[in-house]
């Protein structure tokens, strides 16, 4: 099962990879600090040797992609991007509705949420530098 899954995600990736070439145009709708922060946060998850601190860290790049009224959210882990917006998921959606950067957005986070579940400090930094690739690439368009 975890297999498929895998192979799954690894096409939601490609595709996501894809999606980020249009990007979503940070400096017009204000999402450019939540996302260096949310890129910030992948980046320590990607390089830290410990599954406490990756998951952390993965905590706080979910926190800042879904915002604090989502379900994902978690209040525990803080909030490094309060005051900076909703939310990266939110703030798009409000701004250029469920569009192909929302829907790449929404697979960060659950890439996240599944490696902090998996418990493999290998594959937390993996997601971690994914997202950082990733959220770094949506924000330079």
């Amino acid at each position: 099962m975890r297999s498929v899954w895998w192979g799954a995600l690894g096409l939601a990736v490609v595709a996501i990879l894809a999606f980020g070439a249009q990007g979503i145009r940070a400096a017009e709708t204000g999402l450019a600090g939540e996302l260096k922060t949310a890129i910030t946060h992948a980046g320590f998850a990607a390089k830290y040797d410990t599954l406490q601190e990756v998951s952390l860290h993965l905590h706080h790049a979910i926190n800042c992609i879904v915002g604090p009224d989502d379900s994902m959210f978690d209040k525990a882990a803080g909030n490094p991007c309060q005051g900076q917006g909703k939310g990266i998921l939110p703030d798009i959606k409000a701004k250029m509705g469920i569009d192909p950067e929302y829907q790449a957005a929404w697979w960060l986070a659950h890439l996240a949420d599944e490696a902090i579940k998996m418990g493999d400090l290998a594959k937390a930094k993996a997601a971690g530098h994914i997202i950082e690739v990733q959220l770094t690439s949506m924000s330079k368009m």
